[in-house]
Protein backbone atom coordinates (compact mmCIF):
# COMPACT_ATOMS: atom_id res chain seq x y z
CA UNK A 1 0.00 0.00 0.00
CA UNK A 2 1.58 3.12 -1.12
CA UNK A 3 1.01 6.03 0.92
CA UNK A 4 2.20 9.27 -1.08
CA UNK A 5 3.23 11.22 2.78
CA UNK A 6 5.78 10.54 5.47
CA UNK A 7 5.26 8.96 7.96
CA UNK A 8 3.00 9.91 10.91
CA UNK A 9 0.45 12.20 9.24
CA UNK A 10 -2.74 12.03 8.70
CA UNK A 11 -2.44 10.06 5.75
CA UNK A 12 0.04 7.84 7.26
CA UNK A 13 -1.55 7.25 10.63
CA UNK A 14 -5.16 6.07 8.57
CA UNK A 15 -3.14 3.88 6.52
CA UNK A 16 -1.50 1.85 9.34
CA UNK A 17 -4.45 1.46 11.23
CA UNK A 18 -6.17 -0.35 7.60
CA UNK A 19 -2.66 -2.04 7.57
CA UNK A 20 -3.30 -3.37 11.33
CA UNK A 21 -6.76 -5.32 10.30
CA UNK A 22 -5.56 -5.95 6.85
CA UNK A 23 -4.94 -9.75 7.10
CA UNK A 24 -8.23 -10.56 8.91
CA UNK A 25 -10.03 -8.68 5.94
CA UNK A 26 -8.33 -9.04 3.06
CA UNK A 27 -7.06 -12.43 3.92
CA UNK A 28 -3.02 -11.30 3.09
CA UNK A 29 -0.74 -8.64 5.00
CA UNK A 30 -0.50 -5.28 3.81
CA UNK A 31 3.14 -3.76 3.85
CA UNK A 32 2.71 0.81 3.73
CA UNK A 33 5.41 2.34 1.69
CA UNK A 34 6.00 5.94 2.24
CA UNK A 35 6.47 7.52 -1.19
CA UNK A 36 6.96 11.06 -0.91
CA UNK A 37 7.48 14.45 -2.80
CA UNK A 38 5.38 16.17 -4.94
CA UNK A 39 2.28 16.40 -2.69
CA UNK A 40 1.66 12.84 -3.09
CA UNK A 41 1.83 12.37 -6.64
CA UNK A 42 5.13 11.13 -6.96
CA UNK A 43 4.13 7.70 -4.80
CA UNK A 44 0.03 7.80 -6.90
CA UNK A 45 2.63 7.45 -10.09
CA UNK A 46 4.46 4.14 -8.20
CA UNK A 47 0.74 2.62 -8.30
CA UNK A 48 -0.18 4.31 -12.05
CA UNK A 49 2.96 2.38 -13.34
CA UNK A 50 2.12 -0.63 -11.39
CA UNK A 51 1.14 -4.33 -12.95
CA UNK A 52 -2.39 -4.19 -12.50
CA UNK A 53 -2.72 -7.40 -10.12
CA UNK A 54 -4.02 -5.82 -7.01
CA UNK A 55 -0.40 -5.95 -5.11
CA UNK A 56 0.18 -2.30 -5.61
CA UNK A 57 -2.32 -0.06 -4.38
CA UNK A 58 -2.27 3.86 -3.34
CA UNK A 59 -3.79 5.35 0.32
CA UNK A 60 -4.47 9.13 -1.16
CA UNK A 61 -7.54 11.69 -0.26
CA UNK A 62 -8.39 14.41 -2.29
CA UNK A 63 -5.11 15.33 -3.39
CA UNK A 64 -5.19 13.25 -6.25
CA UNK A 65 -7.87 15.69 -7.50
CA UNK A 66 -6.27 19.04 -6.97
CA UNK A 67 -2.61 17.93 -8.29
CA UNK A 68 -4.29 17.73 -11.35
CA UNK A 69 -6.92 21.00 -11.05
CA UNK A 70 -3.64 22.82 -10.91
CA UNK A 71 -1.27 21.57 -12.68
CA UNK A 72 1.25 20.14 -10.66
CA UNK A 73 0.52 16.73 -11.38
CA UNK A 74 0.00 15.38 -15.02
CA UNK A 75 -2.37 12.20 -14.23
CA UNK A 76 -6.01 12.54 -12.61
CA UNK A 77 -7.68 10.24 -10.74
CA UNK A 78 -9.50 8.83 -13.08
CA UNK A 79 -6.45 6.90 -14.75
CA UNK A 80 -6.62 4.80 -11.46
CA UNK A 81 -8.83 1.79 -10.78
CA UNK A 82 -11.74 3.36 -7.42
CA UNK A 83 -11.26 0.74 -4.85
CA UNK A 84 -13.50 2.72 -2.26
CA UNK A 85 -13.62 4.96 0.22
CA UNK A 86 -12.66 3.69 3.80
CA UNK A 87 -12.30 7.05 6.22
CA UNK A 88 -13.54 10.23 6.68
CA UNK A 89 -12.37 13.40 9.12
CA UNK A 90 -12.19 17.24 8.59
CA UNK A 91 -10.37 20.48 8.07
CA UNK A 92 -11.44 23.34 10.65
CA UNK A 93 -10.74 27.23 10.07
CA UNK A 94 -8.61 28.10 12.86
CA UNK A 95 -7.23 31.48 14.61
CA UNK A 96 -5.55 32.25 17.67
CA UNK A 97 -7.47 32.13 21.23
CA UNK A 98 -6.52 36.20 21.67
CA UNK A 99 -7.73 37.12 18.14
CA UNK A 100 -10.60 39.52 17.46
CA UNK A 101 -12.60 37.07 16.07
CA UNK A 102 -14.93 34.67 17.88
CA UNK A 103 -17.03 33.64 14.70
CA UNK A 104 -16.55 32.56 11.35
CA UNK A 105 -18.50 35.68 10.28
CA UNK A 106 -16.70 37.65 11.76
CA UNK A 107 -13.87 36.40 10.52
CA UNK A 108 -15.12 36.46 6.93
CA UNK A 109 -16.99 39.99 7.62
CA UNK A 110 -13.10 41.39 8.51
CA UNK A 111 -12.03 39.32 5.83
CA UNK A 112 -14.13 41.14 2.92
CA UNK A 113 -13.49 44.25 4.18
CA UNK A 114 -9.81 44.01 4.62
CA UNK A 115 -8.19 43.07 1.38
CA UNK A 116 -4.53 42.33 2.13
CA UNK A 117 -4.55 42.03 5.42
CA UNK A 118 -5.18 38.47 6.17
CA UNK A 119 -2.44 35.58 6.25
CA UNK A 120 -2.90 32.20 5.57
CA UNK A 121 -0.87 29.06 4.52
CA UNK A 122 -0.86 27.22 1.60
CA UNK A 123 0.74 24.43 -0.40
CA UNK A 124 0.81 24.71 -4.01
CA UNK A 125 -1.29 21.90 -5.65
CA UNK A 126 -2.44 20.56 -3.00
CA UNK A 127 -5.97 21.01 -1.54
CA UNK A 128 -5.40 23.35 0.56
CA UNK A 129 -4.87 25.99 -2.22
CA UNK A 130 -7.94 25.14 -3.68
CA UNK A 131 -9.81 25.59 0.15
CA UNK A 132 -7.94 29.08 0.14
CA UNK A 133 -9.24 29.68 -3.17
CA UNK A 134 -12.86 28.40 -1.74
CA UNK A 135 -12.78 30.60 0.80
CA UNK A 136 -11.18 33.66 -1.04
CA UNK A 137 -13.86 33.52 -3.60
CA UNK A 138 -16.41 33.73 -0.94
CA UNK A 139 -15.61 36.80 0.40
CA UNK A 140 -15.54 38.15 -3.02
CA UNK A 141 -11.84 37.39 -3.97
CA UNK A 142 -8.28 38.87 -3.60
CA UNK A 143 -8.61 39.25 -0.42
CA UNK A 144 -6.15 36.55 1.06
CA UNK A 145 -2.56 36.80 1.61
CA UNK A 146 -1.30 33.34 0.65
CA UNK A 147 1.95 32.17 2.68
CA UNK A 148 4.10 29.42 2.29
CA UNK A 149 2.71 27.28 5.00
CA UNK A 150 3.50 23.46 4.80
CA UNK A 151 1.60 20.97 6.31
CA UNK A 152 -0.27 21.12 9.62
CA UNK A 153 3.28 20.39 11.95
CA UNK A 154 4.59 23.65 10.81
CA UNK A 155 1.21 25.70 10.43
CA UNK A 156 0.45 25.63 13.77
CA UNK A 157 3.93 27.23 15.29
CA UNK A 158 3.34 29.82 12.53
CA UNK A 159 -0.13 30.25 13.49
CA UNK A 160 0.59 30.42 17.48
CA UNK A 161 3.83 32.74 17.13
CA UNK A 162 1.60 35.52 14.77
CA UNK A 163 3.24 34.72 11.40
CA UNK A 164 -0.50 33.89 10.32
CA UNK A 165 -3.74 35.16 11.14
CA UNK A 166 -5.55 31.98 10.40
CA UNK A 167 -5.13 28.35 9.02
CA UNK A 168 -6.91 25.60 7.44
CA UNK A 169 -5.93 23.12 10.22
CA UNK A 170 -7.02 18.88 9.82
CA UNK A 171 -9.35 17.97 12.78
CA UNK A 172 -6.31 15.75 14.74
CA UNK A 173 -3.77 18.24 14.66
CA UNK A 174 -5.75 20.70 16.87
CA UNK A 175 -7.40 19.31 19.97
CA UNK A 176 -4.48 19.60 22.43
CA UNK A 177 -4.24 23.29 21.24
CA UNK A 178 -7.91 24.12 21.94
CA UNK A 179 -7.94 22.28 25.37
CA UNK A 180 -5.21 24.32 26.26
CA UNK A 181 -6.72 27.90 25.07
CA UNK A 182 -4.05 28.41 22.75
CA UNK A 183 -5.89 28.44 19.53
CA UNK A 184 -9.57 28.52 18.44
CA UNK A 185 -11.72 27.17 15.74
CA UNK A 186 -14.38 28.96 14.22
CA UNK A 187 -15.92 26.49 11.71
CA UNK A 188 -15.57 23.39 9.66
CA UNK A 189 -15.02 22.70 5.61
CA UNK A 190 -16.34 19.75 5.19
CA UNK A 191 -20.68 20.17 4.03
CA UNK A 192 -21.60 18.25 7.01
CA UNK A 193 -20.94 18.92 10.92
CA UNK A 194 -18.02 16.63 12.29
CA UNK A 195 -19.22 14.31 15.32
CA UNK A 196 -15.53 15.35 17.34
CA UNK A 197 -17.17 19.52 16.76
CA UNK A 198 -20.71 19.15 17.37
CA UNK A 199 -21.04 23.03 17.97
CA UNK A 200 -18.66 24.11 15.18
CA UNK A 201 -20.80 25.49 12.18
CA UNK A 202 -19.68 24.26 8.58
CA UNK A 203 -18.74 27.04 6.17
CA UNK A 204 -21.68 25.93 3.42
CA UNK A 205 -24.26 26.05 6.36
CA UNK A 206 -23.40 29.49 7.12
CA UNK A 207 -23.53 30.62 3.05
CA UNK A 208 -20.06 30.61 2.29
CA UNK A 209 -19.37 27.92 -0.81
CA UNK A 210 -16.31 26.05 0.59
CA UNK A 211 -16.62 22.01 0.65
CA UNK A 212 -13.10 21.04 1.26
CA UNK A 213 -13.67 17.31 2.32
CA UNK A 214 -10.68 15.11 3.66
CA UNK A 215 -11.30 11.55 2.79
CA UNK A 216 -9.31 8.65 2.40
CA UNK A 217 -9.57 6.21 -0.43
CA UNK A 218 -7.97 3.24 -2.10
CA UNK A 219 -7.05 2.98 -6.13
CA UNK A 220 -5.43 0.90 -7.87
CA UNK A 221 -3.75 0.90 -11.63
CA UNK A 222 -6.10 0.71 -14.51
CA UNK A 223 -6.98 -2.72 -15.57
CA UNK A 224 -7.56 -4.22 -12.00
CA UNK A 225 -9.43 -7.58 -12.47
CA UNK A 226 -13.37 -7.24 -11.19
CA UNK A 227 -12.60 -9.87 -8.63
CA UNK A 228 -9.88 -8.03 -7.42
CA UNK A 229 -11.93 -4.87 -7.25
CA UNK A 230 -14.51 -7.21 -5.42
CA UNK A 231 -11.68 -8.52 -2.55
CA UNK A 232 -10.37 -5.23 -1.78
CA UNK A 233 -13.40 -3.43 -1.77
CA UNK A 234 -15.27 -5.70 0.81
CA UNK A 235 -12.03 -5.94 3.01
CA UNK A 236 -12.74 -2.30 2.90
CA UNK A 237 -16.51 -2.78 4.02
CA UNK A 238 -15.59 -5.12 6.85
CA UNK A 239 -12.71 -2.43 7.86
CA UNK A 240 -15.56 0.20 7.98
CA UNK A 241 -17.98 -1.98 10.35
CA UNK A 242 -15.53 -3.51 12.40
CA UNK A 243 -15.86 -1.68 16.38
CA UNK A 244 -12.18 -1.70 16.78
CA UNK A 245 -11.50 0.23 13.70
CA UNK A 246 -14.27 2.69 15.09
CA UNK A 247 -12.28 2.96 18.43
CA UNK A 248 -8.50 3.23 16.73
CA UNK A 249 -9.88 6.37 14.32
CA UNK A 250 -11.64 8.04 16.86
CA UNK A 251 -8.49 8.10 19.09
CA UNK A 252 -7.31 10.35 15.91
CA UNK A 253 -10.32 12.46 15.15
CA UNK A 254 -11.80 10.37 12.30
CA UNK A 255 -14.41 8.15 11.15
CA UNK A 256 -14.83 4.58 9.01
CA UNK A 257 -16.57 5.85 6.09
CA UNK A 258 -17.26 3.20 3.55
CA UNK A 259 -17.97 3.86 -0.52
CA UNK A 260 -18.35 1.27 -3.03
CA UNK A 261 -15.88 2.34 -6.11
CA UNK A 262 -19.17 3.32 -8.50
CA UNK A 263 -19.93 5.58 -5.41
CA UNK A 264 -16.40 6.69 -4.94
CA UNK A 265 -16.16 7.81 -8.39
CA UNK A 266 -19.53 9.77 -8.81
CA UNK A 267 -18.32 11.36 -5.73
CA UNK A 268 -14.92 12.79 -7.35
CA UNK A 269 -16.62 13.19 -10.39
CA UNK A 270 -19.02 15.78 -8.75
CA UNK A 271 -15.72 17.07 -6.65
CA UNK A 272 -14.18 17.68 -9.16
CA UNK A 273 -16.42 19.40 -11.55
CA UNK A 274 -17.10 22.01 -7.84
CA UNK A 275 -12.73 21.81 -7.77
CA UNK A 276 -12.35 22.86 -11.25
CA UNK A 277 -15.20 25.72 -10.90
CA UNK A 278 -13.00 27.05 -8.01
CA UNK A 279 -9.91 27.09 -9.30
CA UNK A 280 -11.36 28.86 -12.60
CA UNK A 281 -13.12 32.00 -10.24
CA UNK A 282 -9.90 32.33 -8.27
CA UNK A 283 -7.70 32.35 -11.60
CA UNK A 284 -5.96 29.36 -10.66
CA UNK A 285 -4.42 27.65 -14.24
CA UNK A 286 -6.12 24.42 -14.54
CA UNK A 287 -6.45 21.35 -16.62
Amino acid sequence: MIVGYAPGGGVDTTARIFAKYAEEFLGQPVIITNVTGGGGSIGAREVLKAKPDGYTLLWMHEAILSGYITGVAKFSWEEFAPLGKAVATCDAIVVKADSPWKTIDEFMTYLKNNPGKIKMPVEIGSMSQLELAAIDNAAGGKKIVAVSGGGGATRIPKLLGGFLDAASLNAPSIPQYVKDGSLRPLAVCTPERSPFFPDLPTLMEKGYNVNKPFNMYVFGPKGLPSNVISKVNSALKKFSEDARVKKDLAAILAVPSYMTPGDQAKYLTDLTVYLKDVAKKAGINQK
